[in-house]
């Protein structure tokens, strides 16, 4: 008599459980429809890189995922495999493939400009866009491509604002002396590490100034701070001095 694993009944013979059929996986896809599907996660988490699960009991407010996640289970759920119970299907509308066309079109600046000069992870996220179709199996590059390309605009915008306006700014005083100024935000970054905001920002004598703060201010917002000086430095992205602060307390202007 043959054994048999899969049963059902509590007695006669065994039934053997017809298996599932086989999932065939998608290998590659367009580079255009991915980044749509990017672009469309970028969309749905409100124009930012969520990392983060986030899951709530109020059944009214819809679980957030991460935009590597929203990508992959787009995928997932085309070719019928697994995907959470919340997870909402969705699809690219035309604002999203507009997106791509704009995100191509910057794109095409780096192959005049070659890549010689830049770091490796940048190297790795043009090469991985220079490409006609990507692999599905490994779309964390792509999902981060618009919270990339965002970045990437704002910061060489930023870099000649601060090459033409800002390239005699001068330090403020020496260590751990007090400053007290005026500053207009040109740039933040959030850093996960120490949950708070990493500012670049310029007095109105034109000075450049870094400091970290846990709150969220906007682009472009005018303060008046009360620091100490931490160090003297140079900017990040064009060599200009930029006092690093310490101790920053921000109030209104």
């Amino acid at each position: 008599m043959t054994a048999h694993t899969n049963y059902s009944g509590a007695i006669g013979w065994a039934t053997k459980i017809p298996a599932k059929p086989e999932v065939l996986p998608m290998k590659t896809v367009k580079l255009t429809d991915a980044l749509a599907v990017a672009y469309a996660a970028y969309r749905i988490n409100g124009e930012t890189y969520n990392k983060d699960l986030r899951r709530f009991s109020d059944d009214n407010n819809p679980t957030h995922f991460p935009n590597k996640d929203l990508v992959r289970f787009y995928y997932e759920k085309k070719r019928g495999g697994y995907v959470p119970d919340d997870f909402e299907m969705f699809e690219p509308n035309a604002q999203d493939y507009n997106s791509v066309q704009e995100a191509l079109k910057w794109m095409k600046r780096y192959v005049m400009l070659g890549l010689a000069d830049l770091d490796s992870f940048k190297q790795d996220m043009i090469r991985e866009l220079s490409q006609d179709e990507v692999k599905v199996a490994g779309m964390g590059r792509i999902a981060f491509a618009p919270e990339f390309i965002k970045r990437d605009i704002h910061e060489n915008g930023l870099k000649k604002e601060i090459r033409v306006e800002y390239r005699d700014s001068a330090h403020l005083g020496q260590d751990k002396d007090n400053v007290e100024a005026v500053i207009k935000i040109l740039d933040k970054r959030y850093s996960a590490q120490w949950e708070s905001y990493n500012y670049t920002a310029v007095t109105t004598d034109g000075n450049l100034v870094s400091f970290m703060n846990k709150y969220d201010h906007a682009i472009g917002d005018s303060k008046r701070i009360k620091a100490k000086v931490k160090a003297q430095t140079k900017n990040r992205l064009f060599d200009a001095n930029e006092t690093r602060l310490n101790y920053v307390k921000l109030y209104k202007v």
